[in-house]
């Protein structure tokens, strides 16, 4: 499984802007900066965007994105979302005020965009990848993803505080191999990010305590104005199998 963070900087730098993961090349987790690869070939190949919540760091470039790679006839993308944030895209971006009703001007085989609604603890099965929406605490209808070749599992919470059934439900998976998890804030401002679902360095290591393997643990999410900060209080708290995500380098798993 290779997955890239895509870059939300030039020149390429670890500070992160906006949130979107391609997976295979074929899937996107969360179109944040998707619309923005300069190579369009790299953005037409992506026919599957799942969208983990509402926030537009992780659906900035999205009516971007599906402007870009649209052309005519019925192999349209497939945006998978919750219901609501499926609604919110229709009702609040795609209204025909902020951008074009895509939705709407989506009929017959001359499709736009699909939607398809994601159910929490069921899977989809995209590119050959098994894909289950798992509920995070975050904003109202906040889904986190593990995502499944068959061979080997990465597991991407999106954006969370202290969350319990995530963790349950991926410590099942035998072929778990990393996390990508974020943390937004240092731990001066514990508080703020408690209130706003989101971790500081001591709760993630408190969360990363829940499941109990060795897997890589992925750092992702850092505030760009915090992430030195962030990076210095997780260097002292000797976390093992833990290092920062480097935006535009390909994993592979």
């Amino acid at each position: 499984m290779r997955v890239e963070l895509l870059p939300s900087s030039l020149p390429v730098s670890d500070a992160q802007f906006l949130v979107s993961y391609l997976v295979n090349g074929a899937v996107a987790v969360d179109a944040g900066s998707l619309g923005l690869l300069a190579d369009l070939r790299r953005q037409e190949r992506v026919r599957h965007v799942f969208v983990t919540h509402e926030h537009i760091d992780h659906i900035a470039t999205l009516p971007i994105f599906l402007e870009n790679v649209y052309e005519p006839g019925p192999d349209c993308v497939e945006l998978l979302a919750a219901e609501g944030v499926l609604d919110f895209l229709h009702r609040d971006i795609f209204n025909g005020r902020v951008w074009p009703d895509f939705f709407a001007l989506s009929t017959g085989d001359d499709r736009f965009v699909h939607g398809t609604p994601l159910v929490p603890g069921t899977p989809f099965t995209r590119a050959g990848l098994t894909i289950t929406p798992l509920p995070v605490s975050h904003v109202d209808g906040s889904l986190g993803l593990l995502v499944d070749d068959g061979r080997v599992a990465v597991a991407f919470p999106s954006d969370t505080g202290p969350t319990d059934d995530f963790w349950k439900h991926i410590a099942t998976c035998d072929r778990l191999q990393a996390v990508f998890l974020e943390v937004s804030f240092p731990d001066e401002m514990a508080d703020l990010a408690a209130v706003t679902g989101h971790h500081c360095p001591r709760s993630f290591a408190a969360e990363i305590r829940k499941l109990d393997r060795d897997v890589r643990w992925i750092v992702v999410h850092r505030k760009a104005r915090y992430a030195g900060v962030i990076a210095r209080e997780l260097a002292t708290l000797g976390l093992k199998h833990v290092e920062l995500v480097e935006p535009g380098r390909v994993y592979e798993f």
